[in-house]
């Protein structure tokens, strides 16, 4: 429902035996605030009482009433200073809220009940509704003394202040509801799209005219003019107090109205999206995009993309750079456009609801490092720590004994405190890849000399536990049977530490690996595996390498040596649709320098894309291959037709799930 002030009068009050709901009658509405005229007219005689709407079975005092013979007396005195109306539309309205306020009830009831943001029957709703008598009180004071600065809004009979005033006008916030339009006589002249349930409106076009559209609530107040000639009005961002619209004569430009319909941002070229209550950005024609203040449309931000609210109440927003190995970078913002964090980041998590901390990520010689900010957008702990523990990838970091468990970039354990700094200097490896496992309540397990340890969190060893092998063993049996996994028969052995993969590959068969990448160079693709292997050795021991054989738990290693490195392939993620117009900068063969592509631009996807290269490279006797199917990540690397044969053969023995396209 959306939030609205209504100004009714009914001939006695709630606590009166004589009351009766049907006798109330509507004088005035407006939606999202409290007009000053309402506030006025309600003087200095203003009275809380209680109003049956909300009672729900309970006398919740939640209205306020004033004799209406003195909201008459403030009238004639308000009108005696403002000047004389300026055009026919002016005499109406001025003599609209004349001959209601004289229609002879006793007593003039203010019901803002849905603006006032606190529980009716609260200390807090109380206290709000007394200010609004009080600022009623001031300004009844303000018109006796003549005092026009204090009502320069009403005298300048600007809308916002003097609110919408029609015999029709809703006697109270229930009755707006969609109706059968066979019940309102104004409608048969309409032709009506829909209900709008968002604006409280019926979409309507002129009869003969449907291409034009406008808003008119089912008490005949038009939000949306057809005057306005809006070929397209989107009222999806009704919840945050606007709608959008383009008018006829200007294609291409979209304008921002409130919600009773005032234009607050005239159209202008590019499309208008609202993020909150308080910004909205607006792209323009080849992506160029500025953030706005709302209402009064002043530039925040230029250059942001993908705003979005986050869990914890703050806008994310990207901003493009020129880094070559980072297309975007990550800030976060109040819903007012305030700056939290600024945008030099690869990712900001959320923040806590009470240490407001929050976990950030900055991609730093081509692999994601982890750090700390808080709220103030200050960098605790600089982000050089491989993983900082948190619950899920978005959530702030988790806390123990107001310590975070951290390993740095050499994979080796550390804590830090809320501000940042390590609790310890960082010197043994985790006992398991699975920080809730390595990290406990009050220590950590640990590696130390090929054996698992027990470790405080002030660095100290506190006991050996096992082997590391039969620590792992355990552990796996704890989980499986946490599982409920226990009878069933043992899984594969799936990963693979650096030192089994050096062991048990098959050298023969990653060198016939490398030269089908490598399009059938077996002296380099010799010289690729051996560089692969050498920087196997040099990981850490504990590393875990994922495949279903030794050799595919090597591919991707082995496939950055041979095809990235040597641009024979490239990585894309899922997301990266634009970068197949430019394919050719990224797998250097000569067939891909001449490709060109507008799909990125009609829409189409990165699949899509995947099928224009492929088609690009037939006539070349050349396939397109992404070397891992089924995930998000698309390893690409171009093959000769004549080695699919043989590439199909590798695949299966060392259970590679390839896709060719």
């Amino acid at each position: 429902m959306i939030s609205t002030a209504v100004l009714f009068s009914t001939p006695t009050l709630p606590d009166h035996p004589d009351f009766d709901i049907e006798d109330v009658k509507g004088l005035a509405e407006w939606r999202q605030t409290t007009p000053m005229l309402f506030k006025l007219l309600l003087g200095g005689a203003a009275q809380a009482v209680a109003w049956p709407l909300y009672d729900d079975g309970v006398e919740h005092v939640c209205a306020l009433a004033a004799p209406i013979a003195q909201a008459r007396a403030s009238w004639q005195a308000l009108s005696s200073l403002m000047a004389p109306p300026r055009d026919a539309q002016a005499i109406v309205a001025r003599s609209a809220i004349a001959s209601l306020l004289a229609e002879g009830d006793e007593w003039l009831l203010l019901d803002c009940v849905q603006l006032i943001d606190e529980d009716i029957g609260t200390p807090a709703f109380a206290a709000q509704l007394r200010a609004i008598a009080d600022e009623s009180a001031a300004l009844h004071t303000a018109l006796l003394r003549g005092e026009q600065p204090a009502l320069q809004p009403l005298l300048a009979a600007d809308m916002d202040a003097i609110g919408y005033w029609c015999s029709s006008a809703c006697a109270h916030l229930g009755n707006i509801e969609e109706r059968d339009v066979e019940e309102l006589p104004f409608l048969q002249q309409l032709q009506v799209h829909a209900w709008v349930d968002d604006a409280q409106c019926y979409d309507v076009s002129a009869v003969g005219d449907p291409g034009v559209h406008g808003l008119v609530t089912p008490y005949g107040r038009w939000i949306v003019p057809l005057s306005l000639q809006a070929v397209e009005l989107c009222t999806h961002d009704a919840e945050n107090g606007w709608f959008t619209y383009e008018p006829a004569s200007q294609a291409g430009c979209q304008g921002l109205l409130d919600l009773n319909g005032t234009v607050v941002l005239p159209p202008a070229p590019g499309k208008l999206y609202v993020i909150s209550p308080h910004l909205a950005l607006r792209l323009r024609e080849h992506g160029a995009s500025s953030l706005l203040h709302l209402p009064d449309g002043a530039v925040v931000m230029e250059g942001v993309e993908n705003t979005c609210e986050r869990n914890d109440g703050l806008l994310e927003f990207e901003r493009p750079t020129q880094d070559e190995d980072e297309r975007n970078v990550q800030g976060v913002m109040d819903q007012h456009g305030a700056i939290a964090v600024p945008p030099v980041y690869s990712s900001v998590q959320d923040f806590g609801t009470r240490k407001k901390i929050a976990i950030v990520s900055q991609r730093i010689a081509g692999r994601f490092l982890f750090g700390l900010v808080n709220i103030r957008g200050e960098l605790l702990a600089p982000c050089q720590y491989s993983l900082i523990d948190s619950a899920t990838t978005s959530s702030p970091p988790k806390l123990r004994k107001n310590l975070i468990y951290a390993t740095d970039a050499q994979g080796l354990v550390c804590m830090l405190s809320l501000d940042g700094k390590q609790a310890f200097t960082p010197q043994y490896a985790p006992a398991h890849y699975l920080p809730g496992i390595t990290a406990q309540s009050d220590f950590l397990f640990v590696i130390k000399d090929g054996m698992v340890w027990r470790m405080d969190f002030a660095g100290i060893l506190l006991a050996q536990v096992d082997t590391v092998d039969g620590f792992k063993a355990d552990i796996s049996a704890q989980l499986n049977q946490a599982m409920n996994l226990g009878r069933q028969a043992p899984v594969e052995r799936n990963s693979y530490t650096p030192a089994q993969v050096i062991e048990q590959a098959d050298r023969d068969q990653l060198r016939a690996i490398a030269a089908l990448l490598l399009q059938g160079d077996e002296a380099l693709a010799r010289r690729c595996v051996d560089l692969t292997l050498e920087e196997l050795a040099e990981d850490h021991p504990d590393e875990e390498c994922d495949g279903d054989t030794p050799e595919a738990a090597c591919l991707f290693l082995l496939w950055s040596n041979a095809s990235d490195v040597l641009g024979h392939g490239t990585t894309l993620d899922w997301k990266s649709v634009e970068q197949i117009t430019i394919i050719g900068q990224h797998i250097a063969v000569p067939a891909l320098q001449d490709f060109s592509w507008s799909g990125f631009d009609d829409g189409e996807t990165i699949t899509d894309g995947f099928h224009a290269i492929a088609h690009h490279l037939a006539p070349h006797g050349l396939k397109l291959v992404n070397m891992h199917d089924g995930e998000d990540t698309y390893w690409l690397a171009v093959l000769r037709e004549q080695d699919m044969a043989a590439f199909d053969a590798i695949a299966r023995q060392s259970a590679i799930n390839p896709r060719v396209y």
